[in-house]
């Protein structure tokens, strides 16, 4: 094989990924896998410099736009380049030294560094004219992008107008990346579960398709968010630094990338990367680095740019959490709604930290496209806290005598009926035990009716003890003391805790009741928008099929399932056995009505009476929305401890601003 035939395969499998990503929303190749591919493509080149052209991988960013793309494209006023990623903290000191010896700066001279998560999702680039959101386009080839601006004006925190009072640039492109947080992500997979979209892989991927979807009604209701990042091109105003230019944005009415640190050498950039991957799991979107930036704008412009990247900025990379094993058995799991999902047995492997021995196919028509055999030899990724899931199968290692697993005929649990809708499969006995464990694991969490101390082992030890054989059974708990006691690791601290934790429990607010007895499709999103139309459990209970398709937010899919969910005769008796358990869902002032109706609150701070999520679920009774960020729908902030960002623009905006005494007042007034 010759240098040059090398150097062309390589571009070959570099374009295809960066086709795939960019363009497709996904990728064949892993991120690690990816930069392994690029550093040999750039040693090659750099070894045979003849042999370098300008449409080289190495010269440019970003795909092609794909041919046929529904969407316009635009131009970049300014190119939107990439950054150099670094794999090791010798290559970032090296980095630095080359930044300090093209400045000429003497000993003891610091260079200054700003340094930022590198948020995983997909990049776009805004155009403000005077203050107003014109135009929005994806990164395409860094030259010119496919035109996203309708979807990209559904996201929630990301401004159509920049707040304060101006004057403002006559031009300015805002550059940023579109992400989908952990816990969003993990309630769109919850709410969509089912539905003809099929399950989602990861909340890149799905960052990324969303932004090419051709209905933006669809892209409103996917949990997105805008982080802003830098500039382009820009006219009417100019910035010392890059600190300097975060405090405008942010002042703009842009969220940022948090932690932000500014670091005064090479290995306090180094420090802060290596507390940042600790800390990763902890941070609320998912992340694969740090971003460092030479904070002086007039340094940044004396030492330029390569053909690719700046000279100025760099991403140092966190280790991949990706490995290879070989797949011992592909089985089946039920879950809490009755989903029979296939699962890969592992051999066990070490992945940051945490020992994998199972990963997600998540349904078995994606089981059967991705052709996962028991013996492969995999890829596997784990990502945050999210079950691990096969990245890819390696063909080469496959034996011979692999064969294709079959969906099972009858629930691996209790042995019931399965049935089939769209690409997944269900066992309808709601009395199944596996689905039994996670719907009151589920009944349970915070976001549900909050009953603490009730975890997946201690409702695991309740049924094997035959305690509780519905969810309903938890609140008959209290007179069973006695024999919880008995229960392995029971004492008598924890147990009473927990007795008064369920009695804490019987009456939850609507929505949170109607989220955690797990009606088919609906998510805590569209449990308040049930709770918030209908007021009651009994009006929601007698509503029909039209009534409930009046609901924004709620489709034919989900119309269905509330309808199919309080006309069955099993579920109507688990109602009534709640009821007369004591378990009694608020009534929540329908939309229009409540002495809070047309008011929108924010919360920022701590509160030191009551936690956040309680004071969001006191105001929405009483008929107010809330929101998560500060917007011109916005009426009421309530500010508590350390305050932060939210506070100081409601301020700018004159809002209305309550601070936890006022809070308490205004409820103890209504």
């Amino acid at each position: 094989m010759t240098a040059e035939h090398d150097i062309a395969s390589l571009r070959e499998r570099i374009r295809t990924a960066d086709d795939q990503y960019y363009n497709r929303g996904h990728s064949d190749l892993s991120d690690a896998d990816y930069d392994a591919l690029f550093v040999q493509l750039r040693k090659l080149e750099q070894a045979h410099p003849e042999l370098v052209t300008p449409d080289s991988p190495t010269q440019r960013v970003g795909a092609p736009l794909p041919k046929g793309s529904s969407f316009a494209t635009a131009a970049h006023l300014a190119p939107m380049g990439s950054i150099e990623s670094l794999m090791a903290a010798d290559e970032v000191r090296d980095f630095a030294a080359r930044a300090r010896k093209l400045l000429a700066l003497p000993d003891g001279e610091p260079l200054v560094w700003s340094c930022e998560p590198k948020l995983d999702g997909a990049s776009a680039n805004l155009l403000y004219e005077h203050g107003v959101l014109a135009r929005g386009l994806s990164r395409g080839d860094g030259t010119q992008g496919e035109d996203l601006t309708q979807n990209l004006k559904t996201i929630r925190n990301l401004p159509l107008r920049f707040a304060g009072p101006g004057p403002f640039p006559a031009r300015i492109e805002i550059r940023g990346e579109v992400i989908m947080s952990k816990a969003g992500f993990a309630a769109l997979q919850e709410r969509e579960e089912t539905s003809s979209e099929g399950q989602f892989r990861n909340a890149r991927n799905t960052t990324a398709g969303t932004l090419k979807l051709q209905d933006p009604r669809v892209v409103k209701r996917r949990p997105l968010d805008f982080f802003a990042f830098a500039i382009g091109h820009v006219e009417g105003v100019e910035f010392a630094t890059h600190t300097a230019l975060r405090e405008q944005l942010r002042a703009w009415g842009f969220a940022l990338a948090e932690p932000f640190a500014i670091a005064a050498d090479v290995e306090q950039v180094l420090a802060f990367r290596d507390d940042l991957e600790r800390r990763r799991d902890e941070l609320p979107y998912e992340l694969d680095g740090t971003v460092a930036k030479v904070d002086r704008f007039d340094w940044q412009q004396q030492l330029g740019r390569t053909s690719r990247t700046p000279r100025w900025a760099l991403a140092y990379k966190f280790a991949p959490r990706i490995g290879t094993t070989r797949v011992l058995a592909i089985g089946a799991q039920v879950g809490r709604t009755g989903a029979v999902t296939p699962v890969a047995h592992l051999e066990p492997i070490e992945l940051a930290g945490v020992t994998v021995r199972n990963a997600s196919l998540h349904n078995w028509a994606l089981l059967q496209e991705r052709d996962v055999r028991a013996g492969d030899t995999v890829e596997i990724q784990r990502a945050g806290d999210v079950i691990p899931e096969v990245v890819r199968v390696l063909l080469e290692h496959r034996p011979a005598d692999a064969l294709p697993p079959t969906p099972p005929s009858a629930c691996p649990v209790c042995q019931g009926p399965l049935q089939q809708e769209g690409k997944f499969v269900y066992c309808g006995n709601l009395d199944c035990t596996a689905q039994l464990v996670g719907r009151i694991v589920h009944l349970a969490g915070r976001r549900a009716f909050d009953i603490e101390g009730l975890g997946p082992k201690q409702v695991e030890q309740l049924v094997q003890a035959k305690l509780v054989a519905s969810i309903e059974d938890v609140f008959t708990l209290p007179p069973k003391k006695p024999q919880l006691l008995e229960l392995e690791r029971w004492g008598e601290r924890s147990t009473q805790n927990l007795l008064e934790q369920i009695d804490k429990a019987r009456t939850p607010p609507l929505h949170r009741f109607l989220h955690g007895i797990g009606i088919r499709h609906v998510g805590e999103s569209t449990a308040k928008d049930l709770a918030t139309h209908f007021g009651s459990l009994e009006r929601l209970a007698g509503a029909n099929h039209e009534a409930l398709m009046a609901v924004d937010g709620v489709g034919e899919e989900v119309a269905a399932a509330v309808v199919e969910f309080f006309t069955s005769p099993k579920n109507q008796a688990t109602l009534q056995a709640l009821a007369a358990a004591g378990v009694v869902p608020q009534q929540q002032a329908p939309q229009g009505a409540g002495p809070l109706s047309g008011r929108v609150f924010v919360f920022t701070g701590g509160l030191s009476s009551m936690s956040r999520d309680d004071a969001k679920a006191k105001v929405e009774a009483l008929g107010a929305r809330t929101a998560g960020s500060i917007g011109k729908k916005v009426t009421d902030v309530v500010a508590g401890a350390d305050a932060g960002s939210k506070l100081e623009k409601a301020q700018a905006l004159g809002l209305r601003i309550l601070d936890e005494a006022a809070f308490q007042a205004l409820l103890a007034g209504l």
